[in-house]
């Protein structure tokens, strides 16, 4: 399936950055250390082979639901953010409640902080994702 994938992208030469993103993205990702209302999308999240805004999509191994991936959307400062949605749709429309502070290549960046969405964004900096 990943290979199928990659084979797709390398058609086009300017998806190259595409390619060596999925390429270099682990093949999966644990989030922890949230405990308000989102706790329940904390854990082991696995790489899917399919890129969503430019970047890998992530699915939840196990419990509630959920997508962690890259944010594609410059407005409001969301551009290469990544974020923790429930359901596909949300996904496909750019939104999300918990995000990166910065935009980062990969979820797993060392240092990366992470935001919770209660009324506005607030740095959670209990969240690591490895």
């Amino acid at each position: 399936r990943l290979t199928a994938l990659l084979e797709r992208i390398m058609v086009n030469a300017e998806d190259k950055d595409k390619y060596m993103m999925v390429c270099h993205a682990p093949a999966q990702v644990t989030m922890a250390g949230h405990e308000g209302d989102d706790a329940e999308y904390m854990g082991v999240y696995e790489l899917n082979g399919e890129v969503v805004h430019d970047g890998p999509l992530y699915v939840k191994s196990s419990g509630a639901e959920g997508y962690l991936y890259r944010n594609n959307r410059p407005t409001p400062d969301r551009l290469g953010k990544w974020m923790v949605r429930d359901d596909r749709e949300g996904v496909d429309d750019n939104t999300g409640f918990l995000l990166s502070a910065e935009a980062a290549e990969l979820p797993s960046k060392p240092g990366l902080v992470w935001q919770y969405n209660g009324g506005g964004w607030h740095d959670e900096p209990g969240i690591t994702c490895t």
